[in-house]
């Protein structure tokens, strides 16, 4: 049995693929992934503003489509690009990569751009019919209850399109789930008490709560296990991220918010766990690497071909220790907690203002404390319950501006 909104049963293996955020984290692994496997074909791409990391990826792959979606980077490097690769076709812009997705070959699209541009990006590849591989937070954070009401997830629809999660945690989730049975109606869903997914703690895992407000900029983007770029690196430093990735597992899983949970595990071996009712536990663990959820994405249904040498045997593994997601230390996890429990307009406002007050934070404008007291600022209004998808974008846009002139005001106030 499927689940409701990940469909998975239409999904095929990846022949050609459509990366977008190929100059970020998840990108840059999808990438090394592909040099390792040729038997997947880059189609198209996408990168920020880094047009260094474009080139270099037209040297290694032959795309016909790009899209750099940083507006100004676009129109400052075009003229040269389109000279030197005359049979690419570019595309400019946040409205450049939906344009690039509709008109993409690729069966698959993998969506690694950070914040909110990936929705609709998102939503053209569903549009599409293709194989959705998301690593994206916000397609379901903002406008999670759009995409599980859309019409191509509805019982009987004859769309292809299906989502396959990328993010370590969900991956490794949906193989456990899809080894016990755990759909909605399946044999083992019946007996599955809880999930929890696994967080490493970042970078203040030991400090205490008056540490934790005192914090610089180069101890919060000091992470201990994972490289990613600045904005999931000063989430994780928050728990935020672990947070979001709640609320993504909520509408990924058809779960109930009750039945979720976070343990710190510091070592990042287990990645995930359910808990039955009878009380046994089933744990999915690996080295921690994102080439193997990439991998097991863009190959699903069928098995990974290759070998990964970053493997390691269970005898090299440390001891496996975990403890619970303390919330007076973490403020911003219990918003995301809050916000998953109210549902409707409150994810897409919590992720806004999240994205506002972090990018506030990355330009030394707020102390990193001061991330959770934005956000909550930003939820004290009327949540409306909806699936409307642009109600839900509205919300997520009528957020950033709101905070975005009261930090103005303030460092107006400052001077």
């Amino acid at each position: 049995m499927d689940f409701p909104l990940m469909r998975q049963s239409r999904a095929t293996a990846t022949r050609s693929l459509c990366l977008l955020g190929a100059s970020g984290s998840v990108g840059g692994t999808a990438l090394r992934y592909l040099k390792r496997y040729p038997g997947i074909q880059l189609e198209s791409v996408s990168v920020h503003s880094s047009i260094d990391r474009l080139r270099e990826i037209f040297r290694d792959f032959s795309p016909a489509l790009a899209c750099i979606s940083h507006e100004d980077a676009y129109d400052y490097a075009i003229d040269e690009l389109r000279q030197d690769y005359p049979n690419v076709h570019f595309f400019r812009g946040a409205d450049g990569l939906v344009e690039m997705v509709r008109e993409s070959a690729a069966d698959t699209v993998l969506t690694a751009v950070v914040g909110a541009c990936g929705i609709r990006a998102t939503i053209a590849g569903i549009e599409s019919n293709r194989k959705i591989a998301l690593a994206n937070k916000e397609t379901l954070v903002t406008a999670g209850p759009a995409i599980a009401a859309h019409s191509a997830f509805a019982d009987g629809s004859s769309s292809g399109a299906c989502i396959i999660p990328v993010d370590s945690e969900h991956n490794s989730l949906f193989q456990l789930l899809e080894c016990h049975g755990s759909a909605r109606s399946g044999s083992a869903g019946s007996a599955l008490k809880s999930v929890l997914l696994t967080a490493s703690g970042g970078p203040f895992r030991e400090w205490s709560k008056e540490q934790i407000r005192a914090a610089r900029r180069e101890e919060v983007l000091n992470h201990p296990t994972w490289t990613m770029g600045p904005k999931i690196t000063v989430d994780s430093a928050g728990m935020i991220n672990k947070g979001l990735e709640l609320i993504e597992a909520k509408f990924l899983f058809a779960l109930a918010p009750e039945s979720l949970d976070v343990r710190i595990h510091r070592h990042s071996v287990v990645h995930s766990m359910i808990q039955l009712t009878d009380g046994s536990f089933h744990l999915s663990c690996s080295h921690p690497d994102m080439i193997f959820p990439v991998a097991h994405t863009l190959h699903y249904p069928d098995p990974v071909p290759v070998a990964h040498p970053e493997a390691t045997d269970p005898e090299f593994w440390p001891a496996l220790e975990f403890e619970k997601v303390d919330e007076e230390r973490f403020p911003g996890f219990r918003l995301c907690r809050q916000a998953m429990a109210a549902g409707g307009t409150a994810p897409a406002i919590l992720n806004a203002a999240n994205e506002v007050a972090v990018d506030a934070f990355l330009k030394d404008l707020i102390a990193f404390c001061e991330i959770p007291d934005l956000i909550e600022r930003a939820l004290d209004t009327e949540i409306q319950n909806t699936n409307d998808l642009e109600e839900l974008i509205q919300a997520d846009e009528q957020t950033r501006m709101a905070l975005s002139d009261f930090l103005a005001a303030q460092s107006r106030s400052k001077k």
